[in-house]
């Protein structure tokens, strides 16, 4: 059982049963029950503890995250995400929603400090979230043998790797379970040799031999991820490796404590869209698959989908942004599976002095050439 105290009480704290909590989502706060300090979710216990006198406090139980049914009301049942506020950022747009009582004073995707509170967003509530697994204490190692891995990177701060700030966030992502059952046509054609003309015009050319064929094809998605974040794109998603949103849990404030979460900025109805789309692209690659072509013509594809479910999840995410020499740099950390994906500055140095011994190592090559083979 977990001990909090609510926003809207000055009580001292008091154990919590199961199903004790609010409808509202955020509208805990949790306080260490000895010093009356914030409590943060840590990841390496799995408890809330107190960063001052490092007391620890046991999580509520939740379930798993639940499938949804998804069909085209779904959108229209809005509802509004109540204990939070949001505050949105002036240089990025990103707009990033907090428990009440926790103050923001920089972005944490681009580091500015010009935040302002914005407008109250209505929108649909999460029902997941997948807790971080990585912890604040691990991402700085993470980031120093990431950073010591690109030779090009410069010195001072590979050096300095460890001490870069970053910020622990939730962002937002859809997943579509659906069943999808294909009526197909194909057209493909398989390449062979014969042997053409007589004589000195005798040779061999590569002709297409054309084949048609249809048929029908099953198969079931699960969890398609499409990212509903301002701040990540669906490209970069793949690059962290993806989430194990399987695993995600019901959606409980415990486990935003000590973080912040962006709402998302692209609709359910439009993630489907992309969903679908990446689905039927899967559905073409294995229909391919099953024949032994060198060339395809066209696959033509009527598909339906059922058994539509959704689930909105919260999945976490490490942020660095940071400034050399002038220009700002950010990388990203994969809140469960340590994966990293960044930009970082190049030293002029090490380039020129790679440049320098490439063109050394040519101009001896050149030397030797004319030296013993010219």
């Amino acid at each position: 059982m977990t001990e909090f105290q609510s926003q809207d009480q000055n009580q001292k704290s008091a154990d919590v049963k199961s199903g004790g909590y609010g409808e509202n989502l955020n509208s805990e706060i949790y306080k260490c029950p000895n010093c009356g300090n914030f409590l943060y979710y840590d990841p390496e216990s799995g408890k809330l503890k107190c960063d001052y006198c490092k007391s620890e406090q046991e999580l509520q139980e939740v379930g798993c995250a639940s499938e949804l049914p998804y069909d085209d009301e779904v959108e229209q049942g809005f509802e509004s995400w109540q204990g939070v506020k949001s505050v949105k950022c002036n240089s990025c747009g990103a707009i990033t929603l907090l428990p009440q009582y926790e103050v923001v004073v920089n972005c944490p995707f681009c580091n500015a400090s010009n935040i302002v509170l914005s407008d109250e967003v209505d929108g649909l509530r999460p029902n997941g979230i997948l807790p971080f697994k990585v912890s604040k204490r691990e991402v700085p190692i993470i980031y120093a043998k990431w950073l010591k891995s690109k030779h090009i990177a410069p010195s001072k701060l590979r050096k300095n790797a460890e001490r870069q700030p970053c910020s622990g966030l939730y962002i937002p992502v859809f997943t579509f379970d659906s069943n999808c059952d294909c009526s197909y046509s194909i057209r493909y054609g398989k390449y062979y040799t014969t042997t053409v003309g007589s004589g000195k015009n005798r040779r061999t050319v590569t002709r297409t031999r054309w084949y048609s064929d249809s048929g029908r094809l099953e198969n079931f998605f699960n969890d398609v991820q499409i990212e509903a974040s301002k701040s990540i794109t669906q490209k970069n998603l793949k690059k962290l490796g993806g989430f194990d949103t399987d695993n995600s849990m019901e959606y409980h404030s415990q486990f935003m404590s000590g973080y912040s979460a962006e709402r998302y900025d692209k609709g359910l109805d439009v993630s489907w869209s992309e969903a679908k789309n990446m689905m039927e692209e899967s559905m073409r690659a294995l229909i391919v698959s099953q024949y032994n072509a060198d060339v395809i013509d066209y696959v033509r594809m009527d598909n339906l989908f059922t058994e539509r479910t959704y689930k909105y999840v919260l999945v976490p995410i490490w942020v660095f942004n940071y400034k050399y020499a002038g220009k700002s740099y950010g990388c990203i950390v994969n809140g469960r599976s340590k994966r990293i994906i960044g930009n970082y500055p190049k030293s002029p140095v090490k380039i020129g002095s790679i440049v320098l011994s490439i063109g050394v190592a040519v101009g001896i090559l050149i030397w030797l050439y004319f030296k013993y083979l010219a």
